[in-house]
């Protein structure tokens, strides 16, 4: 056997009893993924299916060329690639699963059960082979038999979403829309961001009569795709049959107890951060016609520009902001009492900010996001109600430590263990600094948002004794480069290897900022394709694999898209026709995709930023940019659907959160996390 052993370390958990391919030169191997990553897929493929590469690699060259072939839409070659793999070596732990779904795709049914049915029986936990069986039998129409076959699946694998997801197609199929809308629901419970599942159950609740559900459905599609043209169509048909809005379908929480106010340690030293709160998606003001501030304790009106105190306000009092004429606005009181007139700015702030604080009504929290709300903001320190043309927004003014409480536990669950907590405390409190510094918004009066875009910040609600204790004992600690804070960017999960910050198109090079495998001690990530994707189709050893402390679809998801609806999705950039193809042009060391083309029936498109990659792909953003991608086709050999297999959550830059969790599960303590995910930096304590 003539495989690479460190397949050991990439290949899928729970590991199978199959016997371990021995180790092998890799010249090939490597010269191929170079090529691969680099986005020569064709030079790659042959390459990999050379007679030279396959005498010295054996069986692994041969499953590295199916992989490429088939991201190139050659499902034929990659079938025949696969089929040499297998015979080579029958039992490859994947290899007769990919040969499956490689028949499987070009229409081969009884030759994709037989493969599936190997697969399955070399490695009983794997779910890829049961799946494929369950989808041979839909192909076949057979929906009953599927639906029992994805039933026990289901049952022995609730955390894969793909189960759920084609049960309902077979419910469906079936005759059982009940059924259906129930396996539906059961993929939202398992990955609340597959929000491709919402379209056909908000179809399933409207074909059944459930208006108001259905209602539901398309409008949270909305929420985070306002171009979306069904769900656009729908919601406004069924909102004047209800009488409803979209903005009715946002969660409201309203706060009719002020929550005791909790100040971190004063000092004359500590420095203030300005945050702009109810932001947009990129960080930007969130403008209203109208504010509404209720002091939760005496408090007083000043002129931010001179200090003057214009007016004294009583516990709970409503102030309105609003425009009086063009370029002129106003505060007023109980009864219409006007307070004060302003053109650019007013503040309030409490007679005793130790105690009390002030509410801002109505606040649009993360809009655009699948999780967006309307909620009341209890909000410490000054709050300033700002002008932009004739709009207004709100600034929340506070310090340091005090911005930090209403972080660290937004930004991190408050459950995870305390040593994660503290890193988080200690990173945040880094990217404040340079924020400070170099004001992301500086435009707009204020240093950071209160988004995604910065950093989540919740106020006085976002507040944890978990988080408060994070962040006092870490107590002005922040990570340091070349003497100056360090930007310690971080996300929720790096589905097993972090990336570099420099190979994301329009980011920068950094000492610190170095993609590493999240395992210790450090081992060999993927380095074929082969290898990388049955890294995204198992669950590897690595620390923010952490499913009892964050879930299982943070750390490895599954997205299914139609062609229609990615179509649709790439002509709001570019007008490219019928969608052709997808494929992956340039990843980074860590797997994660750099460059993304689609081709079409009258021209191609091409995207390489992080976030419109995940834009573009995902309803409501793909989790990562870490993937793999697979197309099944329809009629005449066009592509029908996209399926993603993926990893992590975010851009996968500097701390993973997860990681940071699975770390602390393992003994070690905030300093050792932070080296590891930030070399080339030292932890220094401010001066205050």
């Amino acid at each position: 056997m003539r495989i690479s052993s460190r397949l050991l370390l990439v290949l899928a958990v729970p590991l199978c009893a199959a016997p371990v391919p021995a180790a092998a030169a890799e010249g090939c191997l490597d010269r191929g993924y170079a090529l691969y990553r680099s986005g020569r897929l064709e030079d790659a493929a042959a390459l990999f299916a050379s007679a030279g590469c396959a005498d010295e690699a054996g069986a692994a060259a041969h499953l590295n060329a199916g992989v490429v072939l088939r991201d190139l839409g050659r499902d034929k070659d990659a079938l025949d690639a696969f089929s040499k793999a297998a015979a080579l070596e029958p039992d490859i732990p994947g290899a007769r699963s990919a040969l499956g779904w490689a028949a499987f795709r070009l229409g081969r049914n009884a030759e994709a059960r037989k493969a599936f049915s190997a697969a399955a029986a070399l490695d009983p936990l794997d779910p890829s082979p049961r799946l494929g069986l369950a989808r041979v039998l839909m192909a076949e129409k057979k929906p009953a038999a599927a639906a029992a076959a994805l039933e026990k699946l289901s049952a022995d694998r609730p955390e894969f979403t793909p189960a759920w997801f084609y049960l309902a197609r077979a419910y469906k199929e079936a005759g059982e829309p009940r059924k259906a809308v129930s396996a539906y629901e059961k993929v939202f419970k398992e990955d609340w961001t597959f929000f491709e599942a919402r379209l056909p159950l908000a179809r399933l609740h409207e074909r059944l009569g459930d208006m108001d559900v259905a209602w539901n459905h398309y409008a949270r599609i909305l929420g985070v795709s306002p171009r979306h043209r069904e769900s656009g169509e729908r919601e406004k048909a069924l909102g004047a049959l209800l009488g409803r809005v979209p903005e009715d379908a946002l969660p409201r929480q309203r706060i009719d107890e002020p929550l005791p106010v909790v100040r971190a340690a004063p000092s004359a030293k500590m420095p203030s951060i300005a945050v702009g709160v109810g932001t947009g998606p990129s960080g930007g003001p969130g403008l209203r016609d109208a504010l509404v501030l209720s002091p939760t304790g005496p408090a007083r009106l000043v002129d931010p520009d001179t200090g003057r105190v214009l007016a004294r306000l009583p516990s709970g009092e409503d102030l309105l902001f609003s425009r009086l004429s063009a370029g002129l606005f106003q505060a007023t009181g109980r009864g219409g009492r006007s307070l004060g007139r302003f053109r650019r700015a007013l503040a309030v702030e409490a007679e005793d900010p130790s105690r009390h604080g002030l509410i801002l009504r109505d606040a649009r929290v993360e809009p655009g996001y699948a999780w967006s709300s309307v909620r009341d903001r209890q909000l410490k320190g000054r709050v300033e109600v700002r002008s932009k043309g004739e709009k207004l927004y709100a600034v929340n003014r506070l310090t340091l430590e005090d911005y930090l409480y209403g972080v660290v536990t937004r930004e991190m669950p408050r459950t995870f263990p305390v040593e994660a907590l503290k890193a988080q405390a200690v990173i945040t409190r880094g990217n404040a600094l340079v924020w400070k510094r170099h004001p992301r918004h500086a435009r707009d009066g204020y240093d950071v948002c209160d988004g995604q875009h910065c950093q989540v910040y919740g106020g006085v609600p976002g507040e944890t004794a978990e988080g408060r204790a994070a962040v006092d004992g870490t107590r002005a600690l922040a990570l340091h480069s070349s003497g100056r804070p360090a930007h310690t960017l971080y996300s929720a999960n790096c589905g097993g290897h972090t990336q570099d910050s420099g190979e994301i198109g329009g980011w920068f090079e950094s000492p610190y900022l170095r993609g590493s495998l999240d395992a210790d001690p450090p081992a060999d990530a993927p380095g074929t394709p082969w290898e990388l994707y049955r890294w995204l189709k198992g669950r590897p050893r690595v620390f923010c694999n952490v499913p009892e402390a964050a879930g299982h679809a943070h750390f490895r998801w599954t997205r299914v898209v139609s062609a229609e609806e990615l179509r649709d999705r790439v002509a709001r950039i570019k007008k490219i026709g019928e969608l052709q193809s997808v494929t992956v042009r340039r990843r980074s060391r860590s797997g994660h995709v750099n460059s993304v083309r689609f081709e079409g029936s009258a021209g191609a498109l091409t995207v390489d930023r992080e976030q419109a990659i995940r834009s573009v792909l995902g309803l409501s953003s793909l989790r990562s940019t870490l993937f793999v991608v697979e197309a099944e086709r329809g009629a005449g050999g066009r592509p029908a659907e996209f399926v993603f297999h993926g990893g992590g959550w975010g851009h996968g830059v500097g701390l993973c959160q997860h990681g940071a969790a699975g770390r602390a599960l393992a003994g070690q303590d905030h300093l050792r996390i932070l080296r590891h995910y930030y070399p080339n930096t030292v932890l220094e304590k401010l001066a205050y």
